[in-house]
């Protein structure tokens, strides 16, 4: 039972890590252009399929395809930005809320039209590579998206507080227009900001994509299960999204293993329901 127990813990750790690189991408959006993006689950989605086809049409070995897969979406991301979002830059939330809805529904259409709706799998070769410790399994893809994520995350952290473009990210974040006073590129900001959510939803998505299958419905279910979890941690606290993002897939693995895996994707709303309740400040307190 014990072992039983520590195996879902580590589900859900690596759960988690997916969840953390997609939500970290809404968070920035959120936190510096003010803006809700619903097609951030169509963004991985996209970066899954680039990186499955880069393996069958180029031949190009799993990680290749994966850094293929985020620089494209990164690019994708930022074109999006500047013609779609950009322009409602400073409007009332519902307006971004309503407009990447729409582009949600006609991006998850369009993959559905040009890619069908049969399940495919990316073949990261690593499935075959299996360990075992302290009675608990692991496969070799499972450990690369943990060494990933962690990874990914240590650069972005990294990114932000180092770097002179994100020593910008998080001016801009703070105060929009006395960040533009003082000399900051805030447009170039925002396609930067965009560039590296599409680049984190293209990992995640291609990760899932050796771990289990990839379709265009893929996104829908994530997309809203990283709202939650920017909900739990507070808009542009990465550490919290970390937090919560590990905490929902703690949750969705312990409950599928010792309740019931058909409601695992309700159990991360109902602990949101939860928090509304008990601490409606958020994991991390603040407003």
């Amino acid at each position: 039972m014990t072992t039983v127990f520590f195996q879902q813990v580590l589900n859900g750790v690596i759960l988690g890590c997916i969840y953390a690189l997609i939500a970290l991408g809404l968070s920035l959006v959120f936190g510096i252009l003010e803006m809700t993006n619903f097609a951030h689950g169509e963004f991985y989605m996209l970066g899954a399929f680039m990186a499955l086809f880069s393996m069958t049409h180029l031949g190009v070995p799993f990680f290749v395809a994966l850094l293929i897969a985020m620089l494209g979406m990164a690019l994708v991301s930022a074109l999006i930005e500047r013609m779609v979002f950009r322009p409602i830059v400073g409007k009332p939330l519902i307006n971004s809320m309503l407009l990447s809805f729409g582009l949600s529904t006609a991006l998850a259409n369009l993959a559905l039209f040009f890619f069908k709706a049969d399940p495919r799998k990316i073949t990261s070769g690593l499935a075959g590579v299996r360990f075992r410790f302290w009675g608990l399994f692991l496969t070799g893809e499972r450990l690369a998206i943990l060494i990933l994520s962690i990874i990914l995350v240590l650069g972005l952290t990294w990114f932000i507080q180092r770097t002179r473009m994100g020593k910008a990210m998080r001016a801009v974040a703070q105060d929009r227009v006395a960040a533009q006073l003082a000399g900051v590129n805030v447009k170039r900001v925002y396609s930067v900001t965009f560039a590296i959510s599409g680049a984190l939803a293209a990992a995640a998505g291609t990760m899932v994509g050796a771990m289990f299958f990839v379709s265009p419905e893929m996104g829908f279910t994530v997309v809203l299960k990283s709202f939650v979890i920017v909900i739990l941690a507070g808009a542009g606290r990465i550490r919290g999204v970390i937090l919560a993002a590990v905490l929902i897939g703690l949750v969705e693995s312990l409950g599928g293993g010792f309740i019931s895996y058909a409601y695992k994707d309700a159990y991360p709303f109902l602990l949101l329901v939860l928090l509304f309740i008990f601490k409606p400040e958020g994991l991390m307190g603040g407003a």
